[in-house]
């Protein structure tokens, strides 16, 4: 379980990166040379097979944050009481600069720079799992999660993934997603 939770968080923390690629791929030639005419859809769609398989990747990706936060909030829970809380927000800054804004200047137009793209996000996603990169998912920003780390009264230190605001003192129900993070159930 712990494997396919940190998978479908790193397919969900590039969906930034995928709508930005379908942008920059997006053909727009949609006018015959010599005529004028409309192209037709299936057409469009041949000249447009980078920017469909990106939407196609933003589908699956959204649809995926969906299926997992309904499953994982539905779970079983453990109650903790907060001591401390800190923020962890500075960590998106840097997963951009990092992971994103190399991406932007890709092509996708040979084969081999489609399989040099996907070894590459192979080898993040290696990395990203085997690291816990979790925090670092804008994604999670975009649908108004905040990451905290705190301190349980058991003097635990714990990464939180959480909408609603944490405060001292406070007993809230958190769901295990991997070892040593959590989800503030609802």
């Amino acid at each position: 379980m712990k494997r396919i939770v940190q998978i479908l968080l790193f397919i969900i923390s590039y969906s930034p990166l995928y709508l930005i690629l379908l942008f920059q791929n997006l053909n727009d030639n949609i006018y015959a040379k010599n005529t004028k005419d409309f192209i037709g859809v299936k057409e469009l769609l041949k000249l447009n097979i980078t920017s469909v398989t990106f939407c196609a990747l933003i589908i699956i990706s959204i649809s995926l944050y969906f299926l997992f936060f309904n499953f994982v909030l539905k779970s079983a829970a453990e109650k903790y009481t907060i001591l401390e809380v800190k923020s962890n927000s500075v960590e998106h800054l840097s997963y951009l600069a990092t992971y994103i804004l190399p991406f932007i200047g890709l092509k996708f137009d040979s084969w081999q720079s489609i399989l040099a793209t996907m070894s590459l996000f192979y080898v993040l996603g290696h990395i990203y799992i085997k690291t816990n990169m979790i925090l670092t998912n804008p994604t999670l920003t975009l649908f108004g999660y905040s990451i905290s780390t705190i301190i349980d009264s058991k003097n635990k230190t714990k990464l939180v993934i959480h909408k609603k605001e944490l405060t001292k003192n406070e007993e809230l129900d958190f769901v295990p997603l991997v070892e040593n993070i959590y989800i503030l159930k609802k």
